[in-house]
């Protein structure tokens, strides 16, 4: 599917079609001021289960985990929405977590959980029980910084964005293979960068305090970037989230502008979605982004909740 006759199946072209979404025609400096019927809502407001979501994933078999920093823990659903299990405490020994952040889950089940104010990664199983522990407080290769997100790439490769330590670590069979970047301001550094994604060939870096998609090659040599601070459309305001749709379009949780915004592969902003507020299609502090067999979940954090676009209309997950 094209990318522009994918965006009117949503529709997120053309015609506005949602309230809280208005799209680009020809300048950003114009927005489609149309006031559209409201879109459908399902489920009831408040009422997730959930304190301080940050992050979703998707397995194979269509069900989410979201992690739950507040609550210290990891809430799955099954491919109905219906929450099945939990895991997690806090603490900082080997199974617990304080403040988990990322997630993400490879193809036998295992869930890689940010356990960002631990500085670390933690591998558990369905049943919740941790199997593995990567990296440990520090600053040398390895070791990580308030991490906040997690890509799960080719093979066994894994990327962090170590957020703190303003670079992402890039791991294959849990051992650290490159580092990506350092602070600084030049095309090649970083501050606080907050989410990664493989697309292609390609790496894709959400530097948060510059407001910036950076993409670097195969070599993680740099490419290319876009995006810079602001409130405007096409800018960003400390962005927490990212997803690349199979499509190569780019999409951002603008999470201190409280709206998600999507890019061509290029950089070139195509649709700006929801404003600050409670409603469906609205969101207080969007965090993290996951596109699966065409929904996109969408970690409403600051409202407590997960809201999913698709077939033109926003759900809210009720656990």
């Amino acid at each position: 599917m094209e990318r522009r006759d994918f965006l009117k199946s949503l529709g997120l072209a053309g015609t506005l079609s949602l309230a809280g979404l208005y799209t680009h025609r020809t300048a950003w400096a114009r927005h489609d001021t149309t006031r559209p019927a409201p879109p459908q809502y399902n489920g009831q407001k408040g009422a997730t289960g959930l304190l301080r979501p940050f992050d979703v994933a998707v397995d194979s078999r269509g069900r989410l985990f979201i992690t739950d920093s507040a609550r210290y823990r990891v809430t799955i659903l099954d491919p109905s929405h219906r929450e099945v299990s939990s895991f997690g405490s806090p603490g900082a020994s080997v199974g617990r977590l304080n403040y988990p952040r990322g997630v993400a889950v490879d193809q036998d089940g295992l869930i890689y959980v940010v356990d960002s104010n631990n500085c670390r990664i933690q591998v558990f199983d369905e049943k919740g029980t941790a199997k593995r522990v990567v990296g440990s407080i520090g600053s040398t290769g390895g070791c990580l910084s308030t991490p906040q997100g997690i890509h799960l790439g080719a093979g066994s490769k894994l990327f962090v964005a170590d957020t703190r330590n303003h670079r992402v670590q890039v791991f294959d069979e849990f051992e650290l293979t490159a580092v990506v970047g350092e602070l600084g301001d030049a095309n090649d550094q970083f501050r606080l960068p907050t989410a990664c994604r493989t697309h292609g060939d390609e790496l894709l870096v959400l530097d948060s305090k510059h407001g910036m998609v950076k993409v670097f090659g195969p070599e993680f040599q740099y490419r290319r970037g876009f995006g810079n601070p602001g409130i405007g459309a096409g800018q960003l305001n400390m962005p927490q989230g990212m997803d690349v749709h199979p499509d190569g379009s780019i999409w951002i949780a603008d999470t201190g502008n409280n709206r998600i915004q999507a890019f061509s592969p290029e950089g070139k902003p195509l649709t700006v979605v929801g404003k600050l507020g409670s409603e469906p299609g609205e969101f207080r502090g969007p965090t993290g982004l996951k596109w699966h067999n065409g929904s996109l979940f969408i970690v409403d954090s600051g409202n407590g909740r997960v809201q999913v676009l698709r077939d033109n209309a926003f759900e809210i997950l009720v656990l």
